[in-house]
C-alpha cells in the first residue's frame, strides 16, 4: 500500500503516518511515532503536510493535539484536486512554450559534427548538397587534385556537374596549378557553363566543400573520409580564407 500512496503523491514517511493513523483512530503524537516508526521531530510536519491534503484532521483536547484520519475516499478527492492542478500547470506550459522556443533557438549555436567513411559518405553529403541548394545558389570548392587519381571519383563528379547544370546551381573552384590542363579542359568540353575554376599555388591534400551554413571536408586516402560541418560561423570562416585565395588566384 505505501508504494500505491507514493505513486499518487505522498512521500514515504507520509504513507507510513497516514498506514499507522488508519490503524490507530484517534492517536496522539506518541503513539503515532511508535507506530510508524517517524522520529518524533519530524512527525508534526507530517501530520501537517497529510492534514494539507485533506487526509488528517487535528484537534486540541485538553491542551493535547490529537489526530484522526479522515476518511480514505478523501485520496480520490485529493488525486482529483492533483489532476486539476496538473492540467492548469499544462496549459500554463503550453501558453509559454513559444517563448521558451523563441529564447532557445535565439541563444543556442548550432553545430552538428559528422564522420563519413567510404564513397558512399562522401555520396550522401554531395545528395545533401544538391537536394538543399536553390537555383543560382553557389558552392565553393577548394583542392581535391588528389581526386583526379581515381577515375570512379571523377565519373562521380562529372554526374554531380551535370545534375548542377540541371538545377542551374553555381560552383566556384579552386585547383592547384599541377591540375591545369586536365581539370579546365574537361570542364570546357562537358561545357559546365555554371562552374568556374581558378588555379593557385597552394597544395591542399583534402577537398573543402562549402555552401550555406555547411562545410564537408573530404580526404582522398586509402579509403575516402568525409567530415561534414554543420555551423554558420564554420561556414564563414572557410568562405574568407577561400575569398582570399580567389583574389590570389590564377584563372
Amino acid at each position: 500500500m505505501i508504494t500505491v500512496l507514493q505513486e499518487i503523491g505522498l512521500t514515504e514517511s507520509e504513507a507510513k503516518v497516514y498506514l499507522a493513523l488508519l490503524d490507530l483512530g484517534n492517536s496522539t503524537r506518541g503513539d503515532i511515532v511508535n507506530k510508524s516508526q517517524i522520529a518524533g521531530s519530524k512527525v508534526y510536519e507530517i501530520l501537517e503536510r497529510l492534514q494539507a491534503k485533506g487526509l488528517v484532521s487535528i484537534y486540541v483536547k485538553k491542551n493535547i493535539k490529537h489526530f484522526k484520519p479522515t476518511s480514505p475516499k478523501n485520496i480520490l478527492s485529493y488525486l482529483e484536486e492533483r489532476k486539476q492542478k496538473l492540467k492548469e500547470l499544462e496549459d500554463e506550459a503550453t501558453a509559454i512554450l513559444p517563448a521558451l522556443f523563441a529564447k532557445f533557438n535565439a541563444s543556442k549555436e548550432e553545430q552538428e559534427v559528422e564522420l563519413l567513411t567510404g564513397f558512399k559518405g562522401m555520396e550522401l553529403v554531395f545528395r545533401e548538397q544538391i537536394e538543399r541548394m536553390k537555383k543560382g545558389e553557389t558552392s565553393y570548392v577548394i583542392g581535391g587534385t588528389r581526386a583526379q587519381e581515381r577515375p570512379d571519383v571523377l565519373a562521380y563528379f562529372e554526374k554531380l556537374h551535370h545534375i548542377r547544370n540541371q538545377k542551374k546551381l553555381k560552383t566556384k573552384m579552386l585547383y592547384n596549378e599541377s591540375a591545369r590542363g586536365t581539370i579546365d579542359e574537361r570542364y570546357q568540353k562537358l561545357k559546365f557553363k555554371d562552374t568556374e575554376i581558378r588555379f593557385i599555388s597552394h597544395v591542399s591534400p583534402v577537398a573543402i566543400n562549402i555552401y550555406q551554413d555547411r562545410t564537408f571536408i573530404i580526404i582522398f586516402g586509402k579509403q575516402i573520409t568525409t567530415i561534414n560541418i554543420k555551423s554558420q560561423d564554420v561556414a564563414n570562416s572557410f568562405m574568407e580564407y577561400f575569398n582570399l585565395m580567389w583574389k590570389q588566384s590564377k584563372r
